[in-house]
C-alpha cells in the first residue's frame, strides 16, 4: 500500500490534496450562499469529476518489467484503488446533488435572466461529470466482484446513461443559442453609455474592502466590483480602434451583468452590512488615509478616526441615469478595510 501511494504521481497528489481541502467549502458555501449565481454554483460539480479521473491514471498497468505480476497487481487496486474510486464517487454524486440544489433555489431568479455566455457554465462540468461515471464504471468492472447484472450496476448504468444524454442535449441547445447571440455580444451599441470607472476607481474599491463570507445577505463586493466597472469592448469610431469599458454586456465571465436597479440594491445592502460590523481597532499601521509619515503616531486608532482625518471624495455612482452623492461623513461610517 505505500508503494502504491509513493507511485501516485504529483499531479494526482496535488489534485487530491486541494479537492479534499476545498471542496467540503464549496459544499458549505453553495447551500448556505444565496448570492452566489446560479451558473458559478453548478460549476463545482466539476471538481469530484476531475479529480476521480485523475485518479485513473492508477488504473494503467506499467509494464516496465518483462513479466509483471497481474495477480499482485489486481490485489493492490482492490485493497487501495477501489476504495478511492469509491469515495470520489459518492463526493460526485453529492457534488451533482448540491449543483442541483443550487439551480433549483435560484431559479425564480435565474429564469429572468436573458440568454449570455455565462449559459456556457452549464454544459462543461456535466459532461465532466458523466465522464467521471464512465471512468467510476471502468474501474468498477475491472476490479470489483460485483456481480454484473445486480441493482446497484443497473442504478449506475442508468444515471450514466441519464447524465451523458442530458448533458448531451444541454450542451447541443446552448451551443446553437450562444452562436445565434454571438453577432450581438460582439457588436456593442455604446451609444448615450457614460463610460464606467476603471476597477480601481470604483466605489466598491475604495470604500468596501471585505471578505466574503460563507453565508450572507449581499453579493460578494468582487462582483459588485466588475459589475459597477463593467467590461472592456474593442470599437471602432472615426477609422481609429480602441478599447472602452461598458456595461451593455450580457456576462463577466460566469457571472450574469446585474441590472442597474439590482446592482444599485445589491450595493445598498453590502453597505448596510459593513456599517453594522465595523473594523477592529486598528495600532501600529501605516495604512490609514490622511496621516502624513511625520505625524504619523503609534497611538491612532482604526482608520478615519483621530485628528487630521482625511476628507473622502464625493462620489457618482456610474450609469445610474442619475447624479448619487454620498457626503464623506456618511461614507466613513461605511468604511472598511483589510485587516
Amino acid at each position: 500500500m505505500h508503494l502504491f501511494i509513493l507511485s501516485v504521481p504529483p499531479t494526482v497528489q496535488i489534485s487530491l490534496s486541494f479537492f479534499s481541502f476545498f471542496f467540503p467549502i464549496s459544499l458549505v458555501r453553495v447551500t448556505l450562499n444565496k448570492k452566489i449565481s446560479a451558473p458559478v454554483s453548478w460549476i463545482q460539480m466539476s471538481a469530484p469529476a476531475v479529480s476521480l479521473y485523475a485518479m485513473t491514471i492508477m488504473a494503467q498497468p506499467s509494464f516496465e518489467e518483462e513479466h509483471p505480476d497481474i495477480n499482485e497487481y489486481q490485489r493492490i487496486h482492490r485493497m487501495v484503488y477501489l476504495p478511492f474510486m469509491h469515495l470520489l464517487f459518492i463526493a460526485a454524486v453529492l457534488g451533482a446533488l448540491s449543483s442541483a440544489q443550487s439551480l433549483y433555489v435560484r431559479w425564480d431568479s435565474f429564469k429572468k435572466i436573458q440568454f449570455s455566455p455565462a449559459h456556457a457554465a452549464f454544459c462543461f462540468p456535466t459532461l465532466a461529470h458523466a465522464n467521471s461515471i464512465q471512468a467510476y464504471r471502468g474501474a468498477i468492472n475491472s476490479f470489483s466482484s460485483i456481480p454484473q447484472r445486480s441493482t446497484f450496476k443497473f442504478l449506475l448504468n442508468s444515471y450514466w446513461i441519464f447524465v451523458l444524454v442530458g448533458g448531451t442535449i444541454a450542451t447541443l441547445i446552448i451551443t446553437v443559442k450562444f452562436f445565434q447571440k454571438l453577432p450581438s455580444w460582439t457588436s456593442v451599441n455604446l451609444d448615450g453609455e457614460n463610460e464606467p470607472p476603471a476597477p480601481h476607481e470604483t466605489i466598491m474599491s475604495n470604500i468596501v474592502k471585505v471578505g466574503d463570507g460563507w453565508a450572507h445577505n449581499f453579493v460578494s463586493p468582487v462582483v459588485l466590483q466588475a459589475n459597477e466597472a463593467g467590461a472592456l469592448v474593442q470599437v471602432r469610431k472615426d477609422g481609429r480602434t480602441k478599447y472602452v469599458r461598458t456595461r451593455r454586456v450580457t456576462a463577466l465571465g460566469f457571472e450574469p451583468i446585474m441590472d442597474m436597479i439590482d446592482f444599485t440594491n445589491e450595493r445598498a445592502a453590502l453597505l448596510d452590512w459593513v456599517e453594522k460590523n465595523p473594523p477592529r481597532t486598528r495600532n501600529r499601521t501605516m495604512s490609514v488615509p490622511g496621516f502624513s509619515v511625520g505625524n504619523f503616531g503609534s497611538n491612532n486608532r482604526g482608520i478615519y478616526t483621530g485628528a487630521g482625518g482625511g476628507q473622502l471624495p464625493t462620489h457618482v455612482a456610474p450609469g445610474d441615469g442619475r447624479n448619487v452623492t454620498t457626503p464623506a461623513t456618511e461614507r466613513r461610517r461605511r468604511a472598511q478595510t483589510l485587516l
